[in-house]
């Protein structure tokens, strides 16, 4: 049987720097490409991947959603990667305290972190837009809410981005984040109970282990779940939210006129600039995408940037619009493997842009610096300045 086939490599520099006319590429051939360069099938249309992320009883987590033995080989106990009953045992787990009625407890003090950094940014004549602005809401509230002792923290990014790294192919870059990928192992395998905050995620876990809705053994890999999937992705789409708006001055002043446009402007960003580029799955049986039928046991390579950016979904997907309705975009993923912390991502999202439309006329922004990072699209840095304070009376 014949494929669709792009003798291109998705996982380059010059790919990671630029990835959109590539995607382009795999969308206007077919519904599957056949990705020779690393084995797999790629999914690219907007329809296509939202019916393979629905199709999770064939397309499996379970088997792994890197695009390399290695670590699709390895024991993990991660909602990630599993499936069925225990992946709705374990995501239950999770995603409690991460439910929009529970975050309602901490909504006022994201709101409260997001304003004091964004006057502390004013008062400054540049900073790094990455560094400065988009690290800061997000480690502080995973630190908060998770519980952590101290010790250990600082590595979180680190973490964080060689979980990501070790998802692509077996090239350099996966290779080199093994190490932290067993620190962060051992750092959740070794997390000692007494020393965590009672109140905080992390110790819920071990309660949920005590009364049955948990296996002990999950613990360990329900905080990996906590701490790499959720810091990185919402620290780019942050970066991307600040410099969007930056290079689109037209499009913020709609959103000063208007601070009802918030929930659009993040949907928006996450369409236009997604933070995850893709995750694979594997063909436990054969499966039909279009017209092209993948055959069982093939490796499957979704990607979630290209189908934000189709044309046959989005009218020019290549243009940031905060009007556009944006609600159904992938950014998080869907179906039952949808990112567990969209929502907490989403609240502090529009606690920054609430604070910046609360305190700031202008965005300014300069040429960033790719993250050059197999499975994450964002930006290692970018000058940025937030001008002209507008406070309101007290």
């Amino acid at each position: 049987m014949s494929f669709a086939e792009l003798d291109i490599d998705l996982f380059s520099d010059d790919a990671i720097r630029g990835p959109h006319p590539l995607y382009r590429s795999v969308r206007e051939l077919a519904p599957a490409v056949w990705l020779p360069a690393h084995s797999v099938f790629a999914l690219g249309r907007f329809d296509d991947v939202r019916a393979a992320l629905r199709a999770d009883s064939v397309l499996v987590s379970g088997r792994g959603v890197a695009l390399n033995d290695f670590v699709n080989g390895l024991p993990t106990r991660t909602t990630l990667a599993s499936d069925g009953e225990l992946h709705r045992r374990r995501r239950g787990v999770l995603m409690k305290p991460m439910m929009p009625s529970a975050l309602q407890e901490v909504r006022a003090t994201i709101e409260r972190l997001a304003l004091e950094l964004v006057e502390c940014l004013v008062a400054r004549s540049s900073f790094d837009g990455i560094a400065d602005f988009a690290r800061h809401l997000p480690v502080a509230v995973v630190s908060h809410l998770l519980g952590l002792p101290e010790e250990g923290r600082e590595r979180m990014l680190d973490w964080a981005a060689a979980t990501f790294d070790a998802l692509g192919p077996p090239n350099t870059r996966a290779q080199a984040a093994g190490p932290a990928l067993l620190e962060m192992a051992s750092y959740a395998a070794g997390a000692l109970r007494a020393r965590l905050d009672p109140n905080g995620w992390a110790a819920r876990l071990f309660t949920a282990a005590d009364e049955g809705r948990l296996d002990p053994e999950d613990v360990a890999g329900l905080l990996i779940d906590y701490i790499a999937p959720s810091l990185d992705t919402t620290i780019l789409g942050t970066g991307h939210l600040l410099f969007l708006l930056g290079r689109h001055p037209e499009q913020y002043e709609k959103l000063r006129a208007n601070p009802d446009m918030i929930p659009g402007a993040v949907h928006e960003t996450l369409r236009f600039e997604s933070p995850v580029r893709a995750f694979s799955r594997f063909a436990a049986e054969s499966y039909s995408a279009g017209d092209v039928s993948i055959p069982a046991g093939a490796r499957v390579l979704i990607l979630y940037g290209s189908a934000n950016r189709d044309e046959r979904r989005y009218p020019e997907p290549d243009r940031f619009d905060i009007t556009r309705d944006a609600r159904d975009h992938l950014g998080f993923g869907h179906g039952v493997h949808r990112c567990a912390g969209g929502h907490l991502a989403q609240l502090e999202l529009e606690a920054l842009l609430g604070a910046l439309v609360a305190r700031v006329e202008r965005i300014d922004v300069g040429e960033p610096q790719v993250l050059m990072s197999n499975m994450l699209r964002g930006y290692r840095s970018f000058p940025a300045a937030l001008v002209g304070s507008r406070r309101e009376p007290d």
